[in-house]
């Protein structure tokens, strides 16, 4: 079965759509989520605060260590960064 460059043109274009109406339901998917982090009700200079307060210590246990990787996140989330890192 040959395919016609006037078929192919079609299903690329079809599949590009396709592609691209996934990507807007994605985009949907994250504005409907509701947020329950721990860090929410926090802006992003408290949660700067928080990690700066955290990172001037000399040691930090496990649990401070696993605090500033989720301030990070939590920052980054604020910021939006999420979206760029995809």
């Amino acid at each position: 079965m040959k395919i016609t460059k006037s078929q192919l043109k079609q299903i690329i274009k079809e599949e590009v759509e396709a592609v691209l109406s996934e990507e807007e339901k994605d985009d949907d998917f994250l504005k409907d989520v509701k947020s329950t982090g721990e860090w929410t009700d926090y802006t992003i200079t408290q949660l700067e605060k928080k990690k700066a307060a955290l990172m001037k210590k000399k040691k930090r246990t496990a649990d401070e260590v696993k605090t500033v990787r989720q301030l990070n996140f939590a920052i980054n989330a604020k910021q939006g960064d999420y979206k760029e890192k995809k």
